[in-house]
């Protein structure tokens, strides 16, 4: 089982995910992710490339509302925020989400961005890869629907090297072309979507709990 840091209402509010929170955490994300999507639809639907521009901005707003998972990393260590220009933790004591304190979870994750239809190629990525012997635990459709995140566990001879651990496994998988590199820092946030767009999910592995595999 690992450990997956958590958050709900704001990034600083972190705690250690299991699976009742997991399950929490998708469905308070379900009407936020049915408004972005809508929003989004909405906005690209726009001639005007000002108001286009102005209406993603606002979707891209929903989308920060979502509950999130900072599945690379596992807890923080105490530390005092010194960045004066985030006032929400600056000179206060607390487990912040800085990478400078990350305690890894042993999880890596790639974002797969702008691949066409996510559920189309994940029914092509099942049909010829083993995820279990690869060690991939978790597969979920986006936020925007257009890219997916995999997590996998990280391999233990190189533990902290987690950018070059994607692009051996999305390599490995033929999606070298998708990937985006954000995720190379520990703290990155995933924004978790509903049930309905867990593709996959060893939960056992994942959260300690014997369910139906194929999804969470």
């Amino acid at each position: 089982m690992f450990r997956i840091t958590y958050q709900v209402r704001t990034y600083c509010e972190m705690q250690q995910m299991g699976w009742q929170e997991w399950q929490q955490a998708m469905q308070k994300a379900l009407p936020i992710v049915k408004k972005y999507r809508q929003m989004l639809t909405e906005a690209k639907q726009l001639s005007d490339e000002t108001a286009r521009k102005k209406a993603k901005k606002a979707a891209d707003a929903v989308k920060r509302t979502l509950p999130g998972a900072c599945f690379q990393a596992s807890d923080f260590a105490l530390s005092t925020g010194d960045d004066p220009k985030k006032k929400y933790n600056y000179g206060k004591t607390g487990r912040w989400r800085d990478m400078r304190y990350a305690y890894l979870s042993g999880l890596v994750v790639i974002d797969v961005d702008h691949c066409g239809n996510p559920r189309e190629l994940f029914v092509r990525l099942k049909q010829e890869h083993d995820f279990e012997q690869m060690g991939i635990v978790l597969i979920y459709v986006s936020a925007s629907e257009d890219g997916m995140k995999i997590v996998f566990k990280a391999d233990l001879e190189y533990p902290h090297n987690l950018i070059c651990q994607q692009w051996q496994m999305a390599e490995r998988l033929g999606i070298l072309q998708c990937v985006d590199d954000a995720c190379r820092d520990s703290t990155r946030l995933s924004f978790l979507t509903t049930p309905d767009d867990v593709l996959y999910c060893d939960a056992k592995t994942l959260f300690g709990v014997d369910v139906k595999q194929r999804k969470c």
